[in-house]
């Protein structure tokens, strides 16, 4: 690789480093409140507060990495158009697509990149949050049990007189209204929680189960000897997850079961044209911001007008491949509309890179 085109890449890479790293930690900021609330509410411990974190990077990388190249692209080279290296690029007999070359080398690498989150460590990232986000609303193992102390979680109210040193609970009183028909008041002598298949059960003797119907006010009294309780049995299982378009694999969406109605069927039709397209933009950001900066007149006082021109026109591609994926929601006969997009895009783009420079050398 030519001395300018490792100067240029090694200047792209890291600016474009720098601010992918800037933008995701201030989401990561502005996410912080809400999840936070996890923690003090569920008691959530910080390993899981952190994996939250960890698993919205996917989401926030695929959809960052395009705006973040073309910031870079446009800084690099209207620093590169002050110092004057452009025009030494230029004066040295190099084409505006012999400079570009790194740049669109890097880009092909992120848009790869970008394939790999949107086939797979996307969904991925997405159902392993889902799945922890229904555990965390469901931890009733993070009830304490404190002695003398009502704790409730989620329609569960648990008070134990006692607690000894291996956690042997005493004078148990329990009511649960997490189902719709019926409530349950369980008294118990004596209890011990237990952990078994993703279960927490708690195991109580000598007591009294009381069931009050909602329907008629009804209610039944049970006298037990031992009693098992599990208290996380309103959780669903994985299983029966819903799981929704953006959770769904490649493979997943291409062939979806029997039972999806035509409504879903056209999200899962936007969400496959989505994950095969959107991992271009960081290409078709190259090919904008490249033309419109190189394109026209140089100058050592930078030239705002190309890069007003290049963030416009990225707007206007953005908005328009937007504008493309809800038609297709409407009906699979727009389904060649991003692609068309990206490709009249990537044609003017390139026609600007081949064609000629006007230099203007005045200070």
């Amino acid at each position: 690789m030519p001395l300018y085109s490792r100067y240029l890449l090694q200047k792209t890479t890291a600016a474009f480093a720098a601010i992918i790293s800037v933008l995701v930690l201030l989401v990561w900021f502005s996410k912080a409140i809400s999840f936070i609330g996890y923690v003090t509410e569920n008691g959530v411990s910080l390993d899981k507060f952190f994996y939250l974190f960890v698993l919205i990077l996917p989401w926030l990388l695929l959809f960052i990495a395009p705006i973040s190249l073309l910031t870079a692209i446009l800084l690099i080279f209207n620093r590169m158009n002050i110092t004057n290296e452009i025009i030494i690029l230029k004066n040295s007999g190099l084409t505006k697509l012999q400079i570009c070359k790194p740049i669109i080398l890097l880009a092909i690498l992120i848009s790869l990149f970008c394939y790999g989150i949107s086939f797979y460590l996307m969904p991925y990232a997405n159902k392993e949050m889902r799945i922890l986000r229904v555990n965390i609303n469901n931890n009733y193992t993070s009830l304490s049990f404190n002695p003398q102390t009502f704790e409730t979680l989620k329609g569960l109210t648990i008070y134990a007189k006692d607690r000894d040193e291996n956690n042997q609970l005493s004078g148990l009183l329990l009511h649960d209204e997490r189902n719709a028909q019926y409530s349950l008041t369980i008294t118990a002598k004596t209890g011990k929680i237990a952990l078994e298949d993703r279960s927490a059960l708690l195991h109580m003797e000598d007591g009294t189960v009381q069931k009050l119907n909602y329907s008629d006010g009804r209610s039944e009294i049970l006298n037990f000897d031992s009693y098992i309780f599990n208290l996380t049995e309103m959780q669903k299982s994985y299983g029966s997850f819903r799981w929704k378009e953006s959770e769904l694999y490649m493979h997943e969406l291409l062939n979806p079961g029997i039972d999806v109605d035509g409504e879903r069927l056209a999200k899962y039709r936007v969400e496959i044209n989505q994950r095969l397209t959107y991992p271009l933009l960081p290409i078709a950001f190259t090919f904008i911001a490249a033309a419109l900066v190189l394109h026209g007149q140089f100058n050592r006082h930078g030239n705002s007008q190309n890069t007003i021109a290049a963030i416009l026109t990225a707007a206007i591609f953005l908005s328009l491949m937007i504008g493309s994926y809800s038609l297709i929601e409407i009906s699979p006969k727009f389904v060649a509309l991003p692609y068309l997009n990206f490709l009249l895009f990537m044609a003017v783009g390139l026609r600007l890179l081949v064609g000629n420079y006007r230099n203007n050398h005045s200070l």
